[in-house]
């Protein structure tokens, strides 16, 4: 794969042949393929393809508190969204995740044969990162799945990082402002470290003055994401900020916000699996700066950009380590910081530096027929190859889509959910079981709340908490408890809570039947109609 004995890896990448970069990255987007594409849809679809549904259809769900609160990923939604007014769900999804697979893959390819021109080792490194996201992640970050706005800000940071490998600072901006155009934090934290890699290693290169055309077009497209997200907060009181900041970080988010509050056992292997990752990353920046300096031909330096902003991605994630234990009693002021994701990037950026790396220091060492290098290749090999077989064969056992994983039968949720869109008013509003996640895209009607919908400005992120807290959760033997199905709450309180949030039916598991009218029912599920207490009083 890698052996080429007339080429040593050199600081400019040879020119290759457009039917051949054409079929690399097919290969990538099939790699991605059998990692990520299990059925529709997938956990976070659901949350996002459909609030494109209703960003272009106002009717569709009305009345959802979710899919009603602000919108933020503009770009997204404009380029995407209209699809909705064509397609099913399920094809706008299929069209995002085709789209964003292939300009990350796209995007990958580039980069990787920039360091290693060889043929088809940017499938190989493409297939080693994902294994290397997926069994060695700090904070639950992916970059390769269903399709949402990350996606697509991810392929332009690794579009960046070429034209940095490059120097060529002006690309750079302008492709992490295109990032920040679909998601601030993704292309901010880029954006961020690759100004310092500039003060480090650029600015000798070329100054400030110089970068000024990538900075206003850069800058233009970057206000696009930003000034949405800076304007959920700009209007509403500090203490409601304070109070949605905390809810968001150490309620419903702490696997990704707030590591150090998990189980901890959960912190433990969390933080070995990721240093196991570092040290790796560590091992391989020596040895390929030790293969530099054995080179006629540096093959070090194209890697020491990379390098670098894996390492700027690592020092976010000890900030983000730092504020938590700094202000472990100051919750407000944690969850202020914290909510920006300071651990995001380093699971993107370690596993993509460890995977070009060992691309590298392979071809390196098949090049210079060195005896560890296929023994090194071969282990690369079983990881990328596991990952593909160990995905593959569990979609073929349980073929459910991703978002649907945590019900208790599929087959019943498909069928009440089918009966729900063909049997009840479009507007017609549900209290559902509180950890589904596909209900909406099913049925086509809104809900009163569901855990993983949480709206992003402060005022319905307060509002959508205390309608969780207020439905879900009930006391046993003084202790506070989550419920899944608010059967456990009695017949009463459901009417109560129906009539509070206005909903016309309940939707629940049949492990504590109610006694309301029954709409529908089936092995697992029941739909209950809620009368309108007016209507009671009339009679």
């Amino acid at each position: 794969m890698f052996a080429d004995p007339t080429n040593d890896l050199a600081p400019a990448a040879a020119p290759q042949k457009r039917w051949r970069q054409f079929g690399e990255v097919l290969l990538i987007v099939l790699v991605f393929f059998i990692v990520a594409g299990d059925p529709t849809p997938g956990v976070n679809e659901t949350h996002y393809i459909s609030r494109l549904k209703h960003f272009w259809n106002p009717s569709w769900c009305k009345g959802d508190l979710f899919l009603e609160s602000t919108d933020t990923q503009i770009v997204f939604i404009w380029l995407f969204g209209w699809l909705t007014r064509w397609l099913s769900l399920s094809a706008t999804s299929w069209v995002g995740r085709i789209a964003a697979w292939v300009l990350i893959a796209w995007a990958w390819q580039r980069l990787s044969w920039r360091l290693v021109p060889r043929p088809l080792a940017a499938v190989f490194s493409a297939a080693l990162f994902l294994a290397l996201n997926n069994y060695m992640q700090l904070a639950g970050e992916w970059v390769v799945g269903g399709v949402e706005a990350k996606c697509f800000a991810y392929a332009f940071v690794l579009l960046a990082l070429k034209e940095l490998v490059d120097r060529h600072w002006n690309l750079v901006i302008i492709s992490l402002g295109a990032a920040m155009a679909f998601h601030p934090i993704v292309g901010g934290w880029s954006g961020l470290i690759c100004a310092g890699i500039w003060f480090l290693d650029g600015r000798r290169e070329q100054n400030f003055l110089s970068l000024a055309p990538g900075i206003v077009v850069g800058g233009l497209l970057a206000i696009v994401g930003l000034a949405p997200a800076l304007s959920l907060t700009w209007h509403d009181p500090p203490d409601l900020v304070a109070e949605a900041n905390c809810i968001y970080v150490f309620e419903r988010l702490p696997h990704h916000l707030s590591i150090l509050t998990l189980p901890g056992p959960e912190i433990v292997a969390r933080l070995l699996r990721h240093a196991g990752l570092l040290a790796m990353l560590f091992a391989l920046m020596l040895i390929v700066k030790r293969l530099g300096a054995q080179s006629r031909v540096s093959a070090s330096r194209p890697c020491r950009s990379i390098t670098l902003f894996a390492w700027g991605a690592v020092l976010l994630a000890c900030a983000g380590l730092s504020i938590e234990l700094i202000l472990w009693n100051q919750p407000t002021l944690a969850a202020k910081l914290l909510k920006d994701y300071w651990f995001r990037l380093t699971d993107f950026a370690a596993p993509m530096a460890v995977a070009l790396l060992t691309t590298v220091v392979i071809a390196v060492g098949v090049q210079r027929h060195r005896r560890w290098a296929p023994a090194l290749l071969a282990c690369s090999l079983l990881l990328c190859v596991w990952l593909l077989a160990t995905t593959a064969w569990t979609r073929i056992q349980d073929p459910t889509p991703p978002a649907d994983r945590k019900i208790t039968d599929f087959a019943d949720w498909v069928n009440v959910c089918h009966w729900v869109a063909t049997n009840t008013p479009r507007d017609a509003l549900f209290l559902t079981p509180r950890l589904n996640q596909s209900f909406k895209w099913r049925t086509g009607r809104p809900e009163v709340a569901n855990w993983k919908d949480i709206p992003q400005d402060a005022p319905d992120m307060v509002r959508w908490y205390e309608r969780i807290k207020d439905i879900y959760y009930t006391e046993y033997g003084g202790i506070e408890q989550a419920l899944d199905s608010i059967g456990g709450l009695g017949t009463e309180r459901v009417r109560e809570l129906a009539h509070k949030y206005h909903a016309s039916y309940v939707l629940m598991d049949r492990g504590e039947l109610l006694s309301l009218p029954i709409a529908y029912w089936n092995e697992e599920y029941v739909v209950y109609r809620i009368e309108d207490r007016s209507a009671r009083k009339g009679r």
